[in-house]
């Protein structure tokens, strides 16, 4: 399961942060019609199995073409077809129906030219949704993302470390994995010793 704080591992901690915060509030208020867009690895999925749980929800990852539903529903799907009929199908049985639907995407509806859409109308339906994103990360919460995913391989490096690699990398949560990944990979090609001067060596390697 792939959650916010770590793409491999089952921990069910959630790092509540400026960058996810609104999406949780809207989600723990249980709106009706709610859409949580977030970047890939951000901890959408991980927030949807939750949550579902938490509001007594269905789960599910993919658009049935049997609509049966009668509880409130979360669909996580990174991509939204706003071009199928049956999303548009979708999402007007829980609308007509008054039940409630959470979707969980990297799908902006409000980036979306509607003259282009076979089915225009899909998003004047998800406009009407309540939405809140989950953002990149900034340093803070770029930061202890690093560290966290250290944590679960049991490795602890100094602040400055981190800091060092993070001089390298973009905001994005998959590169706060990576950059744990490349900290491990050092450490374990110099007999676990690792400094700035390695970091910057590697960085620079990588960008020849």
């Amino acid at each position: 399961m792939q959650t916010f704080l770590n793409l491999n591992t089952d921990d069910k901690n959630i790092l509540i942060s400026n960058e996810n915060s609104l999406a949780i509030k809207l989600l723990e208020n249980k709106y009706k019609y709610s859409i949580i867009i977030g970047p890939k690895k951000s901890g959408k999925t991980f927030l949807a199995n939750k949550f579902s749980n938490i509001n007594e929800a269905n789960i599910i990852n993919n658009i049935p073409s049997n609509l049966k539903f009668k509880n409130n529903t979360f669909l996580d799907l990174n991509k939204l077809p706003f071009n199928e009929e049956s999303f548009f199908h979708f999402l007007q049985y829980f609308i007509s129906n008054d039940i409630g639907l959470t979707i969980f995407t990297i799908s902006d509806p409000l980036q979306v030219d509607n003259s282009s859409l076979a089915i225009p109308d899909t998003l004047s339906r998800l406009r009407s949704f309540n939405i809140a994103s989950i953002e990149n990360p900034k340093d803070d919460l770029l930061f202890k993302l690093i560290e966290k995913f250290l944590k679960f391989r049991s490795i602890s490096v100094s602040s400055d470390i981190i800091k060092g690699v993070m001089a390298y990398i973009g905001r994005t949560y998959i590169e706060a994995y990576d950059a744990s990944e490349t900290i491990n990979y050092l450490l374990y090609q110099n007999n676990h010793n690792i400094n700035l001067s390695l970091i910057r060596q590697h960085y620079e390697q990588l960008q020849r």
